[in-house]
């Protein structure tokens, strides 16, 4: 059963070096461009994009996410150059229990310069204040420690390791599970 849909101008999130705003089909290029990147999808569930059909076929199934009220993406773009340098958003958003899992993604270009650590604390913010979000999640790969120490600095606690939970790229993987709690956030705000 599909949900109403929010309104686009309600989705418009900016920082100081970013404005995160949904994917449209035009972005189709630049997506192709961050997902082509293997080191981009290493450690999730998205496959090394050749076609830019691919890339928007995705923004596609993003947009009948939304419309089903089960997540939202944001593509994340720089301010400056008005380059897609990653994207991230909140997929599995169970609206009765106020819980959503967060994902993103970046371009190695951008990594190690706390782009999406800025981009996070937007989307946590909008979880939290406009989404009703009590608890929001992340799993992990425990060989990614990038993901790791982002979400540490970000309040995240790590909860357990939920072995072989996942099967990507052709072998079953542990999952970390990472939590934040709303208390958790506004303590910390």
């Amino acid at each position: 059963m599909e949900t109403e849909t929010l309104p686009e101008n309600t989705l418009l999130l900016e920082t100081e070096r970013l404005i995160l705003r949904p994917l449209r089909r035009e972005d189709a290029p630049g997506l192709l461009a961050l997902y082509a990147q293997p080191e981009v999808t290493e450690f999730i569930d998205i496959p090394v994009m050749r076609e830019e059909e691919e890339a928007r076929r995705w923004i596609e199934g993003l947009e009948k996410l939304q419309r089903a009220g089960e997540g939202l993406r944001w593509g994340v773009f720089d301010r400056e150059s008005g380059d897609l340098i990653g994207t991230c958003g909140f997929h599995h958003w169970d609206r009765a229990r106020r819980r959503a899992e967060v994902s993103y993604d970046l371009s190695p270009r951008w990594w190690g310069q706390g782009y999406m650590r800025e981009a996070l604390q937007a989307v946590l913010q909008y979880g939290f204040e406009r989404l009703n979000l009590h608890r929001i999640e992340a799993l992990v790969d425990p060989r990614d420690t990038r993901s790791q120490n982002l979400l540490y600095g970000l309040g995240f606690k790590m909860e357990g390791i939920l072995r072989d939970h996942d099967y990507l790229k052709g072998r079953f993987q542990d999952d970390m599970v990472f939590a934040l709690l709303e208390g958790d956030w506004k303590n910390q705000t």
